[in-house]
């Protein structure tokens, strides 16, 4: 059984899936506050679906990039969680989440990070293996010949400002696609997914 956690935005997501089938997921507006909401919410999705976390064999967690402290937040919890039921943490990238409905097709996948960056990741049109697509901290977003572009809400913004008339597909990935990610990254056996790093673009503070 797997628990999959994303709070890499605005838009936290929590499920609990078996067999690469759903037995309960929400997403939720959490805003700033992922840190006193996603417990409360998985305990109340576990007694929904009578799951005690023990039975977790398997914990996903979105690594990023995007909210700083929602991603410390959500990969916190998986670590606490994982040590204390024994369960496998596998990490995945959130623009291969973003991109992940897209595979087999050349698209763009594109997060703001705030203050005027991007982060952007160019994905082929053959299918690609989740976690080795590089993301880059831009300024400025581009696109190569051809490809669409996956995007949320209020990144969409700044595609359509910086690209005439572009192809835009506006999701924010749900839970499931990080479990089906997860369950194909554990099969992988690549045992970078297992430390959890997060992945931070952002430009260091300067501190006058």
């Amino acid at each position: 059984m797997m628990l999959t956690i994303d709070t890499s935005g605005t838009l936290s997501g929590i499920a609990i899936t078996q067999d690469q089938r759903i037995l309960a997921e929400l997403q939720w507006q959490s805003g700033r506050r992922h840190s006193e909401q996603v417990l409360p919410q998985l305990d109340s999705l576990c007694r929904l679906v009578e799951v005690t976390p023990p039975q977790f064999t398997h914990i996903a967690v979105a690594l990023g990039p995007g909210s700083w402290s929602g991603i410390r937040v959500g990969i916190s919890i998986a670590k606490g969680l994982a040590i204390g039921t024994n369960a496998t943490i596998i990490g995945v990238a959130s623009l291969d989440a973003l991109a992940w409905e897209r595979r087999g097709t050349a698209c763009t996948a594109a997060l703001s990070l705030g203050r005027g960056r991007f982060a952007v990741a160019h994905y082929p049109a053959q299918l690609w293996t989740p976690g080795t697509v590089p993301a880059t901290n831009q300024a400025t977003i581009t696109a190569e010949q051809g490809e669409s572009f996956v995007c949320d809400n209020g990144t969409a913004q700044a595609v359509m400002q910086a690209i005439p008339n572009p192809t835009l597909h506006i999701i924010w990935p749900r839970p499931f696609t990080y479990a089906l990610i997860a369950t194909e990254l554990l099969h992988s056996h690549d045992t970078k997914t297992f430390r959890c790093e997060p992945i931070y673009l952002g430009d260091a503070v300067q501190r006058q």
